[in-house]
Formats: C-alpha cells, sequence, structure tokens
C-alpha cells in the first residue's frame, strides 16, 4: 500500500525525518518496503499483512504513527444529521442470507459532476490512482483514507430507481467499468437494479450505471460484504480492485455507514446536491458488546523479559483505539475496537505493546536454559539407522509434499484407497492428503528420468494419511544399473533381489529376525514380482516390481521399477534396542550342502524357517545358492540348493553330530513343503 506524507500529515503531525518514520513503523510490524519522491511529495510503499485490515488505510496508518509516536490524532467527524434527517425510503432489498450482513444507501440529487479540485487530484495522482472526476474520486478518496470501500452509480440509470443485492442469474453478464465482459456464475454476489445486474458486489462497478460528466443524481453505495465470497469472485474472473482486496481481508461492520456519512460530506462541499433519501439495512443481528480480554501487568511483562509499567501499558492501547479499564493489583480488562478482529487473546494485547515499543527496543537476553536429560525415542533411533543404512547402500533420500491429487493417485493404480480431503486446497495438486507413499516416488522418479537421471536409487521415509489417522512409512524406489562401474562393459541392471536386499539389511540392523516374505498379487506389481513382508503375524509392507500397466499411465519408458513401502510403527516396536556382545567361536564352522526340488510357490522364508525349527541347535546360518529348472526336475517344481553352516561356540563338531542334525531337516523339508531329495 501507497502512503502519501503529505496526506498523512492531515491525521498526524510528526517532525521526524521520513527514513527515521519508516524504520518505527517497520519495527512496529508495518514493513516500509520503499521510499520515493512524487513530486513535492514523499511516498512509502508498506507491506500490510492479511491480518491488519485496518491499516489498509490513511486513518489506520495514521493511527499507528500517533502510538509511535504519542502524537495527537486527527480523524475528520462527517455531519450525521445529513443523512438522520433525510426521508426514509424503501428502495434497497437484500434478497436472504446471501452474504452480504449490511448495505447503506443514499440518493443525492442535483450534484454537479466536474474535475476533482487540485489537493484531492495531488493526494490521488501521489498514490499511483488515477482522477476521473469528483464523484468518482471523493469515493476512491474516502476509500484510501478510511479503508470502507464504496461505489456511486448514476441513480438515474437505475431502472425502477432500486438496488437489489442478490446472487447473479444464470448465464448471466455485466460489462465492468474497465469495459470487460465477465461471465457471471450463480454463486456471485451483484447488486441489481429491476432489470439487470450493475455491478459485482465487492469487486467492481458496472460500465452502464458509471458516473459521468452528465450524471445529475447519484447513489452511493457503501456495504460489507463476506470476506470467503468476495474472495472466491475475485479469483474466479481474474478481477482484483483496490475494494476486493479490502473486502478480502475485512473491513469494520461498525463503520459502514460512518465512512460513507464522510463521502456525502465531501460531495455536497465538493460538488453540491441534496440528500433525497437514504437506507441502511442489516441483513445479521449485531453483537452488542464484544468480550473483554484481561490481562495484569506481570503477564505482559513475563511474557516480553522487560518491565512495561501500567500507565503506559494504558497509553498504548488507548491510542490504538482499545477501551482500556484498569483495576486494583495493575489488572487490566480491554476490549479490542471493532476494527481489530485479529485480537483474540492476551498475547495480541502483549504484542499490540511490544510492536509499538519497537522490537529493535527490546533488550536482548539468554534464556535460562536448565541441563535435562533427553530420554533416548526409539523412534529417532529406528529413523536414524533406516537412513543410515539406506545412504550406506548407495540411497539417496527425498521429501515430498504430503498433499497431492487424487489423478496421480489413480495413475498409481491406489484409487480404491479411502483418502483425506483437504478442505480448502491451494490447487487441484494439493487437493487431499496422500493415503500411500508410492505416488509421491512415481513423481519424483518421472521428474528425473524427464531430465536424463536413468538411475535411480530412491528413499522416504513420512507419513500417509487415512481416515483411520495417520502412520509413517519408509518407501523405497530403484531403477536402472546397480553400479557405475568403468570395469564392466555391461553394467548390471537392479533386480527384485536389490530393494528385497535393501529392506533385509534393514530388518538385520534393527536386529529384527521374525519375519516372514509371502506373495503379493496387487495389480500395480509385475506377476510373480511382488510380496507382502509379515513381521509379528501382521503385513507391515510390500515390495515389488511395478506392472507395465502402471508405468504406462505415468509415462515412465523405462521398465524394471521397484518399489518398497513399508510402515514403521511395527519396526519401532519390534527393534532391540541395544546390541548385545556375541563371542566369537574359536571352533572350525562346517559347511554342508542340501539339494532339493521344491514346489514352484515355496517361498526360501518358508525353507528357512522349517530348517531352523528342527531341533538344529547348532545350525547359524542358511545361504541359498542355486536354482534350477530343466528336464530331470518335476513340472511345477523347482530345483534348490542351499549352503548349511554349522557352528559350536563349545567344542569343535563331530561328523555324526552335523550329520543327524542336517538329515533332521533334510527329513522335514520333505515332509513339511513335500520337498523331492535330489
Amino acid at each position: 500500500m501507497k502512503i502519501s506524507l503529505n496526506w498523512l500529515e492531515d491525521y498526524v503531525s510528526f517532525k521526524v525525518s521520513p527514513e527515521v518514520l519508516a524504520h518505527k513503523l517497520t519495527m512496529s510490524g508495518l514493513e516500509v518496503e520503499k521510499i520515493s519522491a512524487v513530486g513535492k511529495d514523499t511516498v512509502f510503499e508498506l507491506e500490510i499483512t492479511p491480518n491488519r485490515p485496518d491499516c489498509l488505510s490513511f486513518i489506520g496508518i495514521a493511527r499507528e504513527v500517533s502510538t509511535i509516536l504519542n502524537v495527537p490524532l486527527k480523524i475528520p467527524k462527517p455531519c450525521r444529521d445529513r443523512t438522520l434527517s433525510c426521508p426514509y425510503r424503501k428502495f434497497i432489498t437484500i434478497a436472504g442470507k446471501i452474504g452480504c450482513q449490511r448495505y447503506f444507501g443514499a440518493v443525492i440529487k442535483d450534484v454537479k459532476v466536474g474535475e476533482s479540485p487540485q489537493w484531492l487530484k495531488d493526494y490521488l495522482v501521489a498514490i499511483g490512482s488515477r482522477p476521473i472526476n469528483n464523484i468518482v474520486d471523493i469515493t476512491n478518496f474516502v476509500l484510501m483514507e478510511t479503508g470502507q470501500p464504496l461505489h456511486a452509480f448514476d441513480y438515474d440509470k437505475l431502472t425502477g430507481g432500486k438496488i437489489i443485492v442478490r446472487h447473479a442469474n444464470a448465464n448471466e453478464s455485466i460489462v465492468a467499468i474497465d469495459e470487460k465482459e465477465y461471465k457471471l456464475d450463480p454463486f456471485m454476489l451483484v447488486i441489481a437494479d429491476t432489470k439487470r445486474s450493475v455491478a459485482v458486489a465487492g469487486v467492481m462497478g458496472g460500465k452502464e450505471t458509471e458516473v459521468s460528466f452528465q450524471t445529475k443524481n447519484i447513489l452511493l453505495e457503501s456495504a460489507y460484504f463476506d470476506q470467503g465470497l468476495i474472495r472466491r469472485v475475485a479469483r474466479k474472473l481474474g478481477l482484483s480492485s483496490d475494494s476486493s482486496y479490502r473486502f478480502e481481508r475485512g473491513v469494520d461492520l461498525d463503520s459502514v455507514r460512518l465512512w460513507a456519512e464522510r463521502a456525502i460530506s465531501l460531495i455536497q462541499e465538493i460538488a453540491g446536491g441534496t440528500i433525497f433519501a437514504s437506507a441502511d439495512i442489516l441483513a445479521v443481528q449485531r453483537k452488542t458488546t464484544e468480550p473483554k480480554i484481561r490481562i495484569s501487568v506481570a503477564e505482559i511483562n513475563n511474557l516480553l523479559g522487560f518491565s512495561v509499567n501500567c500507565a503506559r501499558c494504558k497509553t498504548i492501547l488507548s491510542k490504538l483505539g482499545f477501551s482500556v479499564v484498569v483495576s486494583a493489583k495493575d489488572s487490566l480488562s480491554v476490549k479490542a475496537p471493532s476494527f481489530r478482529r485479529d485480537i483474540k487473546a492476551g498475547v495480541d494485547i502483549i504484542e499490540e505493546i511490544a510492536r509499538v515499543i519497537g522490537y529493535d527496543n527490546i533488550p536482548v537476553s539468554l534464556p535460562a536454559v536448565r541441563m535435562s536429560k533427553i530420554e533416548n525415542s526409539m523412534s529417532r533411533i529406528c529413523r536414524e539407522t533406516i537412513g543410515n543404512v539406506l545412504t550406506g547402500l548407495g540411497l539417496n533420500e527425498v521429501i515430498s509434499l504430503t498433499m497431492i491429487s487424487k489423478k496421480v493417485l489413480q495413475k498409481a493404480g491406489l484409487e480404491s484407497l479411502s483418502v483425506v480431503s483437504v478442505g480448502n486446497p491451494l490447487s487441484v495438486e494439493q487437493e487431499i492428503m496422500r493415503p500411500s507413499i508410492l505416488p509421491s516416488l512415481l513423481s519424483i522418479a518421472l521428474s528425473n528420468m524427464n531430465k536424463g537421471q536413468k538411475d535411480l536409487k530412491l528413499f522416504e521415509m513420512g507419513k500417509v494419511y487415512l481416515p483411520s489417522g495417520e502412520k509413517e512409512v519408509l518407501g523405497i524406489l530403484m531403477v536402472g544399473r546397480q553400479h557405475r562401474d568403468w570395469r564392466k562393459s555391461l553394467k548390471d541392471e537392479i533386480d527384485f533381489y536389490d530393494i528385497k536386499g535393501a529392506f533385509e539389511r534393514i530388518l538385520e540392523k534393527l536386529q529384527i529376525q521374525n519375519y516372514l516374505i509371502e506373495p503379493n498379487h496387487e495389480v500395480i506389481f509385475q506377476t510373480g514380482q511382488g510380496v507382502n513382508v509379515i513381521i509379528g503375524g501382521k503385513s507391515v509392507g510390500r515390495i515389488g516390481k511395478f506392472s507395465a500397466d502402471i508405468l504406462n499411465q505415468w509415462d515412465i519408458k523405462k521398465a524394471g521399477l521397484y518399489f518398497a513401502e513399508i510402515d514403521l510403527d511395527p519396526l519401532y516396536a519390534q527393534t532391540t534396542p541395544l546390541s548385545r556382545y556375541q563371542p566369537i567361536s574359536e571352533y572350525p564352522a562346517i559347511t554342508r550342502d542340501i539339494s532339493l526340488a521344491v514346489k514352484g510357490d515355496v517361498a526360501f522364508a518358508q525353507i528357512q524357517k522349517v530348517a531352523f525349527d528342527s531341533n538344529a541347535k547348532h545350525l547359524t546360518s542358511m545361504e541359498f545358492i542355486e536354482e534350477y529348472k530343466g528336464e530331470k526336475i518335476a513340472s511345477g517344481y523347482r530345483g534348490v540348493v542351499f549352503s548349511l553352516t554349522y557352528q559350536s561356540s563349545e567344542k569343535t563338531l563331530s561328523d555324526d553330530e552335523i550329520n543327524g542334525c542336517h538329515e533332521n531337516i533334510r527329513r522335514n523339508l520333505v515332509e513339511k513343503l513335500a520337498a523331492i531329495p535330489r
């Protein structure tokens, strides 16, 4: 917002330099971004935060300057008798509770429309506004002075001489004063006469009823429109104005009529005219009293970290427009003015005092820090361990947005999942909270591949959101070559066992041993290339190779894309917090192979479980050696070879002891898995 210092001095006198004033305003939370000279005037450009619509006016800024410099504030007082004494006529209708809480209108006849006086032109030009005629310039002047948007209609061009505040009709359109035609949607609020719409409420007036040099009679509008509705209309039409900017942030409901009367006073002073009629329509019941906030000076000083006396607190708040009553024991009862709807609690009162004093004037001190023991968090330890393992294996950690679109969820083959929708999404790309980390990793992979990065090893630890609640998950994605090795002419491509091995390395580091791998038949995975991970009897995740359908949906040309998604909470619960030292056996280990033909659907984890459950106390490890499918293997079977290692920490094992254990394992595999010895 632009502020002319010449104009500002109409409301508050100050003797400090523009640079000093700019610094004091900035330190009070009203950042002055630029100081420029316009003729003999100095103009500030301020950044006003959305919670301070009261500062989108010269009076609002003057109130701040008056408080900061402790100088008097001069607010112009319109003559209310002019509208109170005029006859009431029913010429304004608000069609139901449709987003217009208050509408004031006044008909002024026999005005002389012409050029504005030079002082008014100079003020408007200084802030970048183009003078048009005295009536329009006065509405723009009062808008900038008070923050209350106003609009003047050519009363003789209003069919039926009436104003109706209503929603737009189907297929209705309007030519605005910018001479562009806008198609209106039924949710939009319009100002209409008995025949057609004449303005988009709170946004811009219509061309057909604008005030010109031929205008004799005008209708002055001052209203309060719903913030959310005006914001929605402005975004939909791609249309923004000084009025919509203020309505979107909120104007003062109690001052709608007051500032209209200010404009009427100026119109009669500059353009003449007689008030023919006025009406003030309230569509909602106003609150009779604002809630009071009670706070003690001790609370204020405790939060600020330095001492401010009660008198200074009262002076600051009173000059800002607050009603303050001091009770015994330096306790303040504070009521915020109607234009400060951002004040809700005691901390807001304290912030007002602090910023007026100036953030640069608050003494700097270090807080008292007491030493305390920080308990180890198992989830934090696990996350650090997982991150270290995966980065050690050459993976890169990524962080993605947790809000996604329904479209990418469908492309990932997960449209059947229940989702949590975002109530007011910034865009369609952020309309739901992700129920799976899969779409996020696929989006990152696609972006990298489109930039020429074909070999990817990525992981992310983040949250997913379901109607039942949120949970932490680990996502891994791999594609491309295993390693870049100049010694190999043919580069090994990543396969299923690379991503499965990465996950098993995590379980090894977390000392989780009791887990199973079972087939997964989800459509997102290629047939026979997907598994579920079972821990504690429950499925905690899935690992697999994406099907061609999923890759086609994402327009990913490279095959061999592998993905894993694991719930982290079960891992936290199963993790052994401390590693215990196990002495290395000084006795030799003995290795024996076992060759079997097993059914095609028997997993290695099943074979391993049977082996270790065979009361083979000296069995220390079991390693898969090879798989064979050929003529000598029965149909539906596959040949497998395993290497079993036996070792004792107490003695050297004899052949008889090993043979007994080995035979017992072989026998159990044959009996429990229908394996055929080879």
